[in-house]
């Protein structure tokens, strides 16, 4: 429950990439989009769970949709280290056509 992380809001595209990018993961309090120039996928319902990382791991969020066991995705939002936030995405295969960003480090935008 709750809003994502304020570290994590904003745009993420590939690293690799300018942040005009037309391939990105835009993350806001209460929603996820995952954006490939004019396809869009949005989702609204999402689930966080701090404790899934397992005991005694702290600043770590795996967020989903509310349907945890059948997500198309799963973002892993890792905040415990102190310098610096990072996050991987696992896409369903039929997302990750759509979308290829679970193969690629991402950095966020200013």
């Amino acid at each position: 429950g709750g809003a994502v992380h304020a570290g994590f809001l904003g745009e993420w595209v590939p690293a690799t990439t300018t942040c005009t990018s037309p391939l990105k993961l835009v993350i806001g309090a209460n929603r996820v989009a995952f954006v490939s120039g004019a396809d869009r996928a949005e989702y609204t319902r999402l689930e966080q769970c701090f404790s899934c990382a397992g005991q005694g791991v702290e600043g770590v969020t795996l967020l989903s949709t509310d349907a945890m066991g059948d997500s198309p995705f799963m973002i892993t939002l890792d905040e415990s280290h102190k310098r610096r936030t990072s996050m991987t995405i696992d896409l369903d295969k039929k997302l990750a056509a759509r979308f290829p960003l679970g193969t690629k480090p991402l950095k966020k935008c200013p």
